[in-house]
């Protein structure tokens, strides 16, 4: 053979070589149309759908593995289905098994891992499996962080990456030291400008913007600009039930229950969309703040009736509770408040506020005033000016107990902050303070963290900071987490 030709011979046994590995890593890492698509039928909850075009693919794919972890994720985070997820502990370990044996040059077999981790973490909080939640999220967070020192340009790192910085951010000062121990490092401004790079991913900038819109909305104070993102995102996908369902939950946070019911009624129905009980929850809220009992009643009903989980039934029971006692239903108002004790979690922090509230009954034997648990409702709702009225006749003289006095300063607070009285605001804010201070109960915290938001409107930095400290000074309430998590975030912001 001439020296020619064997050179011809060892390029092309190379160039083969090469554009095999090539057509190898291809597959390893495809995200085709076809996946894509899945993908997108995931953030729509269209879940079975996702599925069917997910067993068209290989199993080796390192993408077609990803979405099916996030399609699994999605139905137990839904279902709270304890046996669904041990199963999905089993399929995350064996996803993570596929993707590592791909090849670790690639910046998605670091990247893809992190993110199944992220939403195992996410099931596991919801679930109450806080220690494994934390251990699941630090070990993504390292994935992500490898990934970015060895691929700087790589801009799908900014997605989770940005989601966890800003926890991390939001961790209250005396907890840091934990924080430092493991290594975490990371703030609010940091993690939501990576959100913000995410979110114009044309291929999963959709997830991204979920995130950011919650961030901006649970952990910091919304603003008009957040709510302005809220409805044009809830407007480009009106055919998504997480975009619906994310701009159903804010508008309720948000106290706007009439938005809330506009974006109701363009949920949609059947179709291949995963049932969400939790839309009768919200429609039930609505027709209890607006003064409709039977209604309320009705659909919180059948969020009993169709949820297997634990979210909100504590919640539910108490809001049984409510309808029937607002509306002289004596007799079957008691009946619900036992059921608070006997069914449920305390996992989320209105099933925590729903079993305070039978055990203070329990000790005291003492029933709410329904003046100004009305009022409390209509501020719930956002119904600002019927709650006033609702509390026109009430005067601390009237009123039984210290903790009905402060609640009635804190509701007072809320509805002239509201209405753009913040003198008058300030004055009944302070006043909660005191009344609270010896009892067991969330009014001195909240009303701390909302005269934080006015001096910080107001631009006086140094009460701001002083109302927020003293937010996170309360040892224990039903609201810690929140609130604690709303004061630091401020802090973090003034500080910044």
């Amino acid at each position: 053979m001439s020296k020619n030709n064997l050179y011809q011979g060892l390029l092309l046994t190379v160039l083969f070589s090469v554009l095999q590995s090539m057509h190898i890593l291809a597959q390893d890492f495809d995200f085709n149309a076809n996946l894509q698509n899945a993908y997108n039928e995931v953030t729509k909850l269209r879940l079975t759908h996702a599925k069917q075009l997910t067993s068209k693919e290989s199993p080796n794919n390192a993408y077609k593995v990803w979405v099916d972890c996030l399609a699994d994720a999605v139905n137990v985070y839904a279902s709270e289905n304890e046996a669904e997820y041990e199963k999905l502990v089993d399929k995350v370990d064996d996803a993570l098994d596929v993707i590592e044996d791909l090849d670790t040059k690639a910046p998605q077999q670091r990247q893809l891992r992190a993110e199944i981790k992220f939403y195992l973490a996410l099931v596991q909080m919801k679930l109450g499996h806080e220690t494994k939640a934390g251990m699941t999220v630090m070990s993504a967070y390292k994935l992500l962080e490898e990934n970015k020192k060895l691929f700087p340009n790589y801009s799908a790192n900014n997605k989770i990456l940005g989601v966890i910085h800003v926890l991390i951010g939001s961790v209250p000062e005396n907890y840091r030291w934990i924080t430092k121990m493991l290594g975490l490092k990371g703030n609010i401004d940091q993690g939501i400008r990576e959100l913000e790079v995410a979110s114009n991913d044309k291929l999963t900038g959709f997830e991204a913007k979920f995130f950011k819109l919650f961030i901006q909305s649970y952990i910091l104070p919304i603003n008009d600009r957040v709510r302005t993102e809220v409805n044009d995102f809830v407007q480009k996908n009106t055919d998504s039930e997480l975009a619906l369902f994310l701009g159903i939950a804010i508008s309720e946070k948000d106290n706007k229950s009439d938005q809330a019911w506009k974006i109701l009624q363009k949920v949609p129905n059947g179709s291949g969309y995963l049932p969400l009980p939790i839309f009768d929850f919200y429609t039930a809220d609505i027709y209890l703040q607006k003064g409709n009992y039977a209604k309320a009643e009705s659909y919180y009903q059948a969020y009993l009736k169709k949820f297997k989980g634990h979210s909100f039934i504590k919640d539910s029971f108490y809001k049984l509770f409510i309808t029937n006692f607002l509306n002289g239903e004596n007799q079957q108002a008691m009946a619900f408040l036992q059921n608070i004790n006997q069914y449920g979690k305390r996992l989320s922090e209105s099933d925590k506020a729903a079993q305070k509230f039978y055990d203070n009954y329990n000790k005291t034997k003492q029933l709410p005033n329904k003046d100004l648990l009305q009022a409390r409702l209509a501020i719930d709702g956002g119904y600002y000016k019927e709650a006033l009225e609702n509390i026109k006749d009430i005067n601390e003289n009237t009123l039984n107990s210290s903790l009905d006095k402060a609640e009635f300063n804190f509701r007072k607070g809320r509805i002239y902050q509201n209405l753009g009285d913040t003198d008058l605001a300030i004055q009944v804010f302070e006043k909660s303070i005191t009344l609270a201070q010896n009892l067991d109960t969330h009014f001195g915290a909240s009303s701390s963290l909302q005269l934080g938001y006015i001096y910080q409107k107001k631009k006086d930095t140094k009460k701001a900071l002083s109302w927020f400290e003293k937010a996170l000074s309360y040892k224990k309430h039903e609201y810690k987490n929140s609130v604690d998590n709303k004061a630091q975030a401020a802090i973090t912001d003034i500080n910044n």
